[in-house]
């Protein structure tokens, strides 16, 4: 027995459906049903009544199981969290961030994770994404915030949330009243992003966001930081697109509106090098995971466009 099939088993049994215990796990209902079977047959009995439309029910042996499962699965998270505190008394968690979720996101969650974690020491820097992928390889960091999807196999990437696209717009501007905004409205104006050389993702970012729109943004000023960027926009020199979390820098002069684009989304992605995780990594994501949970749900009582957290 596994404890993959545990994990399997226990999203069965709470959910009472093989289709929603699969979406849960993020795995087809197939491979699902084959692994609860494998795991039935290793142990000689059912552990659900299977009935055509019908929920499955757990049998006896499928009770005691469950019960016992969850007891073994708590234990082993028990030991994994006592095992980081060990290493985490001599190996600080040191963090790269771009800029966006170093000033929105992390302040709240360093804060609550040290609390959480008094033994943890946790070392953040800014840094630009090709950057956090050199000091990677490098390892002067051990984990990195990006807004990459995907990335080539000397890295480990578990993508965090999708972020909604938000406007940057000076105060005095026409639509920064507005409540959303779509990018078709703002053909007209002038947009300012960083140098491709630096920040490819964000880049090709606003280009490829606006060419769906149905036109090609001029590009007259260059920014070297998200800060500059903001400050540029106060200025009243241009507009910019930026990731939900971007919003959270508080610059006078600028207001945030939602991008109401369907697609106008950006993955927000943690990322390690293969072979060599930090323990505490996974503890981490999950404190950012509650930190955007908390967010979301707030804004969602607001009736605003949100952050959609994915399972790990």
């Amino acid at each position: 027995m596994e404890i993959r099939q545990l994990t399997y088993f226990m999203a069965v049994a709470e959910d009472l459906s093989f289709t929603k215990a699969a979406a849960r796990l993020r795995m087809s209902q197939p491979p699902l049903s084959q692994a609860i079977a494998k795991l039935e047959a290793e142990l000689g009995t059912r552990l659900f009544e299977r009935q055509a439309r019908t929920a499955p029910r757990l049998t006896p042996a499928g009770h005691v199981l469950m019960r016992e499962a969850k007891r073994i699965l708590q234990q082993i998270e028990q030991t994994e969290m006592l095992l980081d505190k060990v290493v985490a008394d001599v190996q600080p968690l040191r963090v790269g961030s771009i800029s966006s979720v170093l000033a929105g996101l992390l302040p709240t969650v360093v804060r609550a994770f040290t609390a959480s974690h008094p033994e943890a020491r946790v070392l953040v820097e800014e840094s630009e994404e090709q950057a956090i992928l050199s000091d990677l390889v490098r390892g002067s960091v051990d984990l990195g915030f990006t807004r990459v999807g995907r990335i080539d196999e000397r890295f480990e990437l578990q993508q965090l949330a999708v972020e909604p696209l938000v406007c940057a717009l000076p105060d005095t501007h026409p639509l920064a009243g507005a409540s959303t905004v779509s990018l078709a409205e703002l053909a007209d104006d002038d947009f300012i992003t960083f140098n491709r050389e630096d920040a490819p993702q964000a880049y090709d970012r606003i280009v490829m966001a606006c060419v769906r729109a149905g036109f090609n943004p001029r590009i007259p000023i260059h920014a070297v930081n998200d800060l500059s960027l903001l400050s540029t926009v106060a200025c009243g020199l241009g507009v910019s697109l930026m990731p939900y979390l971007s919003s959270y820098l508080p610059i006078p002069g600028v207001r945030f509106v939602t991008v109401a684009d369907e697609w106008a989304r950006t993955p927000l992605s943690m990322v390690w090098l293969s072979g060599r995780p930090n323990p505490m990594t996974q503890a981490f994501a999950a404190q950012v995971r509650a930190e955007l949970v908390v967010r979301r749900d707030r804004d969602l009582a607001a009736g605003r466009l949100t952050v959609e957290v994915l399972p790990a």
